[in-house]
């Protein structure tokens, strides 16, 4: 979804155009738009300079809670994903019942999926990533950001699922078919719905196996075999039935 979160973000932003011509505007709508007119030429780093003390220095300006969330869209659009995530937290402990929270807590998701990592690396931005996704999403299930939110809720239980996987696989490979089988477990109990469950299933049935738990093994394969006919993993798991 191509520029969601620029096309999304721009509904926020107060109507107008900066201009030259400045006469009866207050400083607080000078320096916004002056910060607006950066943003839009990809100035990220000076926006952020610019709206660093936007609340100090005009504290009771309509424009303060709006350069806050310029602010936490700038710092995202610039890489500048843990400062995102920081503006994010704040400005929902200061704004909890603000009509745009639903885009505070969407950012602060992002900024977690961001620095996210490839399923064979720790996953802690991963788990955040998701607890974040799904407060906004339970919390706000009919904002703009929930289809966006669910999507990427469901990329994220897969690399979740792939990193489970990959650790299952490497204490199957190991020998410590107890350690594997845990693991190939959380799979099938917590990411059904992702690519990595029938992979999951048969190395299931096969650590149970290795252990000599036949019936469990055997149960393990029926299932896949059930829900998944036509897999690779359903044929190769047929010595366990």
């Amino acid at each position: 979804m191509k520029n969601f979160l620029c096309l999304m973000f721009i509904s926020l932003l107060l109507a107008g155009c900066a201009s030259d011509n400045n006469a009866g505007k207050s400083q607080a709508e000078i320096d916004y738009e002056v910060a607006k007119t950066k943003l839009n030429k990809g100035s990220y780093s000076e926006v952020n300079k610019l709206l660093e003390e936007f609340g100090t220095n005009h504290p009771y300006s309509k424009y303060t809670i709006q350069a806050e969330l310029l602010r936490v869209f700038s710092s995202y659009k610039g890489g500048e994903y843990i400062l995102s995530e920081i503006l994010s937290k704040e400005f929902v402990e200061r704004h909890p019942r603000h009509p745009n929270v639903d885009y505070a807590k969407y950012m602060l998701a992002m900024s977690h999926y961001k620095q996210s990592s490839p399923a064979e690396n720790d996953q802690e931005q991963t788990q955040l990533a998701v607890e974040a996704f799904k407060r906004m999403l339970s919390e706000h299930p009919k904002s703009e950001y929930a289809k966006d939110g669910q999507r990427r809720l469901q990329l994220l239980y897969t690399r979740l699922a792939n990193h489970e996987l990959e650790v299952g696989k490497y204490y199957y490979d190991k020998g410590r078919y107890v350690a594997a089988a845990n693991r190939f477990q959380e799979i099938f109990e917590k990411y059904q719905t992702t690519s990595a469950i029938e992979e999951g299933l048969y190395y299931l049935a096969a650590s149970f196996d290795k252990m000599g738990i036949k019936n469990n093994a055997k149960q393990t394969a029926i299932l896949l075999k059930h829900n998944y006919p036509k897999s690779e993993w359903s044929r190769k798991a047929e010595p366990f039935l």
